[in-house]
């Protein structure tokens, strides 16, 4: 059988291993650990999500198994609850101990990687525009208006999904939160992170009686652009639409 040519994935896979007799050294720069928070200065206009309500829904067993990943969607908008509650389930904060707040999604280490932004298409009570969600302050701030939906769908490969969808939740990874501590072992973290917020973004979806589905497919370098970030201390690594389904 012939042996096909490793590629830029099978080394990284082979780089960034743990091997018991070969795990670095030294100790952490705590003085220089990056913050887990983006800061935006004024004068971006700020939006305090609305307190989640941790109640109604389907029960968790039944929203796991409804699960689906849906693409087509009505094009009713979502109430700006739904948005909060959306945001909290994926970021939001439920636990504050030793200088640490804990979110509903677990990250390598408590560092906290994972960035959301929103482009909001067709939610009530919230222009169209692009949005940084600050989880410990709990509030938009947007950084773009108008509707930013059809250059989405472009950067997507065409999915018309992108446009269709009330929010189109844009994950991005500021790397060195983790790569502080990781190293080169931090870019399988940073993946994990994002996936579990996906995964939460899908259930809590589901138990609002929303579509959700989650898009991995994107031209890096126009998501990059459209939300404002240089592409390599901050990537865009994940996208999730949500909206009322047909």
């Amino acid at each position: 059988m012939v042996q096909a040519e490793a590629g830029i994935g099978d080394r990284y896979h082979q780089e960034t291993r743990y091997r018991r007799h070969a795990m670095q050294g030294g100790g952490l720069d705590w003085a220089h650990q990056p913050s887990p928070y983006k800061e935006f200065s004024p004068p971006f206009k700020r939006f305090p999500i609305q307190s989640p309500l941790q109640e109604g829904g389907n029960p968790l067993w039944e929203t796991i198994g409804e699960r689906r990943s849906l693409r087509n969607f009505s094009g009713d908008p979502i109430s700006f609850s739904d948005l909060s509650r959306l945001l909290w389930a994926t970021q939001g904060i439920t636990f504050r101990e030793q200088g640490y707040d804990f979110r509903t999604c677990p990250s390598a280490g408590a560092l906290y990687p994972i960035e959301t932004y929103v482009a909001v298409n067709r939610v009530e009570g919230c222009s169209p525009g692009m949005y940084h969600y600050h989880v410990r302050k709990a509030e938009l701030a947007l950084l773009k208006e108008g509707n930013v939906g059809p250059e989405l769908a472009d950067a997507g490969l065409g999915q018309e999904m992108l446009e269709e969808a009330a929010a189109v939740f844009v994950w991005t990874a500021v790397i060195e939160r983790s790569k502080w501590k990781y190293r080169e072992r931090a870019y399988r973290y940073i993946y994990m992170d994002a996936g579990h917020i996906g995964q939460n973004l899908y259930l809590a979806a589901t138990a609002l009686g929303l579509g959700c589905c989650t898009i991995g497919a994107f031209f890096d370098e126009e998501v990059d652009r459209l939300i404002g970030i240089d592409g390599k201390e901050e990537i865009s690594v994940y996208l999730g639409v949500v909206g009322r389904v047909e």
